[in-house]
């Protein structure tokens, strides 16, 4: 079963391939696993990734790790992001590892992981940076709730709003939409993301305070009108390649 889940989830990740899709693959490992699996990645996944990127296949490649939002978890989630290039036809096999190599870290891959999920996402804009880009060390991603009769109008807002990026010391700032899960049933249609230089400056936003004006006071009680913040994670990058 997990052979069959883990060659289905590669294959919406490089055989779906269009310009400004980002394809979020989370991953699910043991604590106990999570240095191995660090090292593995690094080792393998990350080499064969940056090859397809340098043979034109892809545009750009991330490991991030995701801070456990609760307490005695005993699983830590990773989540690689894809770019492809829209222009390929497909990814290419490797010259770097042996087909025996790879196997053998495909099952070392699947004996860690205790589950995985993909989210394809369309990019709606970004500011600061562009898929080709090495992100920031840390990211905040929101995931929205929006009713889909207010999909435009919300759309509209985050746009604008995210010209001002550099507000509260993001380093840049990204959101997508949804693409491969629909209707209200969905606790999540949109995402935005939030690129920081360091944990500190996550830290240092979150604790500022402002008294705010009637008009920022007006903004604000449109965005909560547009959307509800259903869940927020704060990430770590651990490997990328351009």
């Amino acid at each position: 079963m997990k052979k069959t889940l883990y060659f289905f989830i590669i294959s919406v990740i490089f055989n779906y391939a269009y310009p400004q899709i980002a394809y979020m693959h989370y991953v699910t490992v043991k604590n106990s696993d999570v240095n191995e699996h660090i090292e593995a990645e690094k080792n393998v996944h990350s080499k064969l990734h940056k090859e397809q990127i340098d043979k034109g296949n892809k545009t750009g490649w991330d490991m991030w790790r995701i801070s456990s939002n609760s307490y005695g978890e005993p699983t830590t989630t990773f989540l690689y992001v894809h770019f492809n290039n829209p222009d390929a036809n497909n990814e290419t096999p490797s010259s770097i590892f042996s087909a025996h190599e790879i196997e053998t870290h495909r099952k070392g891959y699947q004996s860690r992981v205790v589950k995985e999920g993909v989210l394809v996402l369309g990019v709606k804009a970004s500011y600061g940076i562009k898929p080709g880009d090495m992100p920031p060390k840390n990211l905040v991603i929101n995931y929205m709730n929006v009713d889909f009769l207010k999909n435009y109008e919300y759309e509209q807002m985050e746009k604008n709003a995210g010209k001002s990026y550099k507000q509260n010391g993001r380093a840049a700032w990204g959101f997508g939409k949804i693409l491969n899960r629909f209707g209200s049933s969905h606790n999540a249609q949109y995402l935005t993301f939030d690129f920081y230089n360091s944990m500190n400056e996550i830290m240092d936003a979150r604790m500022t305070t402002n008294k705010l004006s009637k008009n920022q006071m007006a903004t604000f009680k449109q965005y909560e009108n547009l959307r509800t913040i259903y869940n927020t994670h704060i990430l770590t990058l651990i490997d990328a390649e351009r």
